[in-house]
């Protein structure tokens, strides 16, 4: 029986491979099985695969598009507020809101104005008496349409 344990003990010292640190990210060392094993098992492939570099690509649009949503939302529910073709709101409302002016698909100029556009309505702001003012109409052509 001693005999058993010692061979085990060393054909796990003696692997045609040297010892490997995971590429995941985790840090641990390993003796790979196989030699273009580069993880220390399935569990740290699919974390890297899960959190690598595509998800790091994606994650600014992700955060993008989710605040054209949010300030798609926040026009809307101060245009429904109105019932009016034409809807000017104090700015400091919106930005209360978590709106971001900066966050828009395009441009368009309309009535003079040149309106930033999100997906189902467009914006301008200007200034009035030394207050910030936004002006909000609703698209005729809707880019985006909830279901």
């Amino acid at each position: 029986m001693e005999e058993e344990n010692n061979r085990t003990e060393t054909s796990i010292k003696t692997s045609p491979h040297r010892e490997r640190i995971c590429k995941c990210g985790c840090g641990e060392s390993f003796i790979p099985k196989r030699r273009d094993q580069v993880y220390k098992n399935s569990r740290h492939a699919n974390y890297a695969y899960n959190h690598g570099k595509r998800k790091q690509k994606t994650f600014g649009q992700k955060t993008a598009e989710s605040q054209l949503r949010k300030n798609d939302k926040i026009l809307e529910k101060y245009y429904k507020l109105c019932e009016k073709e034409v809807v000017i709101v104090f700015s400091l409302n919106l930005i209360s809101d978590g709106f971001d002016h900066s966050f828009y698909i395009g441009n368009e100029s309309k009535e003079g104005f040149m309106y930033s556009k999100t997906y189902n309505y467009l914006f301008y702001e200007y200034e009035k008496n030394g207050r910030k003012l936004t002006r909000i109409i609703k698209q005729k052509n809707k880019i985006y349409v909830k279901r």
